[in-house]
């Protein structure tokens, strides 16, 4: 199970600007599971998209968004069509009152055999 996720800061305190980098996780490796459940306990992302390879990793990432998380589902909203990471088609999920999450209702298996993810970046773009 595997999962890619992109994630967003809006308040960016790097020396450097932020650049959109998407990471490949395996939720099977439990150190890799543990640190993606302190983070969503811990409320540390603003905006996240995830991509998942298969219907259980997506099973697994809502699980994780609903409950350790404490995100809902929400429907399409301004608000959240405004964030940098809003994909058209994706469901949306709101943790707290301002941190969104983007999940692909459809596994894409192709994006975990790619070495370079300059496409999919790309895609992010073109909207």
């Amino acid at each position: 199970m595997k999962i890619l996720l992109s994630s967003w800061y809006r308040e960016w305190r790097g020396a450097e600007p932020q650049v959109l980098r998407p990471e490949r996780f395996s939720l099977d490796e439990k150190n890799t599971l543990f640190a993606l459940v302190v983070s969503l306990g811990n409320g540390e992302f603003d905006e996240a998209c995830i991509e998942t390879d298969s219907g259980e990793a997506k099973e697994c990432i809502e699980g994780l968004l609903c409950g350790t998380g404490g995100a809902k589902r929400v429907e399409r909203s301004s608000s959240a069509e405004q964030c940098r990471l809003y994909r058209e088609g994706y469901e949306i999920y709101r943790q707290g009152g301002s941190s969104y999450f983007f999940v692909n209702p459809v596994p894409r298996p192709e994006l975990f055999e790619m070495r370079e993810l300059d496409g999919y970046v790309a895609e992010f773009k073109q909207q």
